[in-house]
């Protein structure tokens, strides 16, 4: 009996987990449209450097969530398994802040190879362009996320 209504429970709770992974997964997807839109908007690029643009700043991207992955989950789970940064011996936080430091500098990698791919057929002007259009999509993102949760400032 108890098995029946664990698996009746389980199974009444698995649209719920299902609808949540979605609607993370949406909005995830909703943002990166939004992104590509204002990316577009700004830098008016033509339909020529869009088709060279595109691919390479989805791979840049790519590759950015991935170091960031890096950084804020695997290291956090490294600190938390060895107790929490009390509990961690000066050995054990030497090794992390490399590995940290190494993130780094493979962020500085991403964003320079990029920059390079890009530069062969975006001007100057434009890429500056596209940092400031990033940098503003950014604080636009975190003023509406801010809003949604009530936290305006």
């Amino acid at each position: 009996m108890k098995k029946i209504l664990l698996i009746l429970f389980t199974f009444s709770l698995l649209p719920q987990v299902i609808s949540a992974q979605y609607s993370r997964k949406a909005g995830k997807e909703k943002i990166k449209a939004f992104k590509v839109a204002h990316i577009t908007e700004k830098l008016s690029l033509t339909e020529k450097e869009a088709q060279k643009f595109w691919p390479i700043y989805n791979e840049f991207e790519e590759k950015k969530e991935q170091l960031f992955y890096i950084e804020r989950k695997k290291i956090k789970k490294q600190i938390l398994a060895a107790g929490g940064i009390e509990e961690i011996s000066n050995k054990e936080a030497e090794s992390i802040l490399k590995e940290i430091l190494d993130v780094k500098k493979n962020h500085l990698k991403n964003k320079e190879e990029f920059l390079s791919q890009v530069s062969k057929f975006l001007s100057p002007k434009k890429i500056l362009q596209l940092e400031i259009a990033e940098h503003e999509f950014n604080r636009k993102l975190v003023k509406k996320l801010r809003e949604n949760r009530g936290l305006r400032r």
